[in-house]
């Protein structure tokens, strides 16, 4: 009788275990999309009414768009009890068994935890895909996901680029925020030639995120040559020096959009030599600055095609606020 209780007992556990554990690998639907919510800048602290902002909102998020993949793109936390902010986060996401991963912004890991610290905290929570993070590199976290095809789980069909836009500048001479180091731009540009050489020489549609707009965002929104989406509502926070990782993407020819936070009152999205530039709508509960209805940018990609989809999704509305589908809506007219 014991042996069939200890029996018992170790395949519940062994059960609940398998139920913490995201897909080995991601893939499109059958109907040929993926879809994305990317949530950015939730500072989540110690202030529990700000907190149930950005948990009501995940909810509703999750509930409503039924995402294959949340991203978390930078200043997650700023409080020191980062393991029980992201054990609430992980709940809510684990409950309904959806896939996340997340990169660092400027502000999580300005007190007690280390960077390299925070990354292996969020790695280990349910169903976190966070995995085969790039060493010897510059930044924490930097990392690839590959989305597989419908119909073969051997082949990428498309891929996502996660940077770490890391904090502030180490340079004395540089004032202001970090940027994407030489280091990983030789990653990404080694990890993209592969996977093009893998797929006969030609590049897989791809996405980026990272916290940090890259200092091209200005140059696109004031481009006569695009259409934009959105709100502007300050000057872009980019680095004050510029490491060349737009330039990198334009010669890779895979990354179709870059996806940052760190501007909580821009989330716009315009593109710029036929790269899409976008900000997410920051998701926390009136945390700093701004009166925008806290939100997530939900990306839907299409399988095989170099296309996605794209709208803002506020907290207590069910409407698709600046829809629009890259590349056709960008396009204009001459």
């Amino acid at each position: 009788m014991k042996k069939k209780i200890m029996f018992s007992v170790m395949l519940l556990l062994s059960l609940l275990a398998q139920a913490q554990q995201a897909p080995a690998r991601m893939s499109f639907d059958k109907d040929g999309t993926f879809k994305i919510a990317q949530f950015t800048d939730m500072h989540l602290a110690n202030d529990p009414e700000k907190n149930r902002v950005v948990i009501d909102l995940l909810k509703e998020v999750l509930a409503s768009e039924q995402p294959d993949l949340v991203v978390f793109t930078g200043d997650n936390t700023t409080t020191d009890e980062v393991q029980r902010a992201w054990t609430d986060i992980a709940r809510e996401l684990s409950a309904r068994q959806t896939p996340w991963t997340a990169v660092l912004g400027n502000h999580d890991d300005e007190h007690a935890v280390k960077r390299k610290e925070i990354v292996r905290m969020i790695s280990e929570q349910p169903y976190c895909i966070l995995r085969n993070v790039a060493q010897s590199i510059d930044g924490e976290g930097n990392h690839i996901i590959p989305i597989y095809k419908t119909s073969d789980v051997a082949q990428p069909s498309a891929l996502l680029y996660c940077f770490d836009s890391q904090a502030y500048s180490t340079l004395k001479a540089v004032k202001g925020y970090g940027w994407v180091q030489q280091s990983q731009v030789d990653w990404y540009r080694c990890e993209s030639r592969r996977y093009t050489e893998n797929n006969a020489g030609t590049p897989l549609p791809a996405l980026a995120f990272l916290h940090i707009p890259l200092p091209e965002y200005t140059q696109a929104w004031e481009s006569l040559e695009t259409k934009r989406y959105g709100d502007r509502n300050e000057k872009e926070c980019a680095p004050n020096v510029n490491s060349g990782l737009f330039v990198n993407l334009l010669q890779g020819g895979d990354v179709m959009g870059a996806f940052a936070g760190h501007d909580h009152v821009n989330d716009y999205i315009a593109t710029l030599y036929g790269v899409a530039l976008a900000y997410g709508r920051a998701s926390g509960g009136s945390n700093t600055y701004g009166d925008k209805t806290p939100g997530s940018r939900i990306i839907v990609l299409k399988e095989g095609k170099r296309e996605f989809d794209t709208w803002i999704r506020e907290k207590g509305n069910t409407e698709r606020l600046y829809n629009c589908a890259y590349p056709e809506s960008f396009l204009i007219v001459k």
